[in-house]
């Protein structure tokens, strides 16, 4: 798991330090003070590659970027400022890995020879891309170095150069605030079907909608695919008119279900779409499965019903509360308050948000 945090020159971040990570991480602070940011920096550092970039621009509504302008504009949103003129730069401390370091620059005409696709590796010589983002991975003399660019309207990631072994491969679920479900899903709920392990998730969504009698279904009508759920009547009702509170804790209860051991898992905004009385339902299930397959989480909320219900549901030893302040001169820092402190904060009515 990670213990530590340093961000530095990303989004608003100019030298961010954040200690005390544990199993289960909630990220609070008023608006604007970075709490989707620090958690999108834990997702860099774990996977550095892959176009998850741009993925993390898109579920904050930016354009697709379809040509070199919007590209840049997209590659100049990761920096402090947009000023690129300094590195971005992720350190976070492993426990079983230790020092494992992420860091970006933005440079012109990139130059690389084979892509990082893993369904080619034809040569491409120089990229016709302007600019690129150059990246590289450190981990205690391991490296992965490569650099991504637009090739008519296509994300290329052109790798330079790997060291054997590369660094550790971390595993990253991430789930935006604005959560769309789709095809993943779909083949997940089929996966978990087949092998029977979906009483868990089931006995969850029942704790938010006691008239389900059966895990939602994939029915595909007209070409297209989509979740229904039967609650009893004579037909079954299309997911989406159950809520969005539902279809989130489905998505968030089967992500930590995959059983893949140590994944890191990213929830942005995690109180969306649920009513605060299902919420400590939701973090009970979360912790149960982080434990069962060591995983660490790290959410974000604004919700002081989700913080109350996180310190009641989650076992003191494994939850720390991370509030990100923003002074006057714009400069970031974070309070983590430990078990004693929340449990503390919250008895009293402090205000921890």
């Amino acid at each position: 798991m990670f213990t530590e945090l340093r961000i530095r020159n990303f989004r608003l971040f100019e030298d961010l330090t954040i200690k005390g990570l544990r199993r289960i991480n909630l990220f609070v602070g008023k608006t604007n003070s970075g709490k989707s940011a620090a958690v999108e920096a834990v997702a860099l550092v774990a996977v550095p590659h892959g176009g998850l970039q741009l993925q993390l621009n898109l579920t904050r509504g930016m354009r697709a970027p379809t040509n070199e302008y919007l590209f840049e504009g997209h590659l100049r949103s990761f920096f402090r400022d947009l000023d690129a003129s300094k590195k971005m730069e992720v350190t976070a401390k492993h426990s079983e890995f230790g020092i494992r370091k992420y860091k970006a620059s933005i440079v012109q005409s990139p130059d690389a020879s084979v892509l990082a696709d893993r369904s080619t590796t034809e040569s491409i010589g120089k990229l016709p891309s302007l600019v690129a983002l150059s990246v590289r991975l450190e981990e205690h003399g391991r490296y992965l170095q490569y650099q991504m660019s637009l090739d008519n309207e296509r994300l290329v990631l052109a790798k330079h150069k790997e060291s054997k072994p590369p660094p550790h491969p971390l595993s990253l679920e991430y789930v935006p605030a604005d959560l769309k479900l789709g095809e993943p899903v779909f083949d997940r709920l089929s996966e978990l079907r087949e092998e029977k392990r979906t009483k868990v998730i089931l006995d969850v969504l029942r704790r938010i909608e006691p008239k389900l009698t059966d895990l939602p279904v994939v029915l595909t009508k007209h070409g297209v695919s989509n979740l229904y759920c039967d609650i009893g009547i004579s037909k079954l009702v299309p997911l989406g008119l159950m809520g969005q509170g539902l279809a989130r804790v489905l998505r968030l209860v089967l992500m930590m279900e995959s059983g893949r051991q140590g994944d890191i898992t990213v929830i942005d905004e995690i109180e969306n779409g649920l009513y605060h009385e299902s919420q400590f339902d939701v973090w009970r299930a979360l912790s149960e499965a982080a434990h069962r397959y060591d995983k660490q989480v790290f959410a974000t909320t604004h919700s002081y019903e989700c913080i109350r219900s996180a310190s009641d549901a989650i076992d003191r030893n494994d939850l720390a509360i991370h509030r990100l302040e923003v002074d006057d001169d714009r400069t970031t820092r974070c309070v983590t308050l430990g078990p004693e402190a929340v449990e503390g904060a919250i008895s009293n009515g402090f205000e921890i948000r």
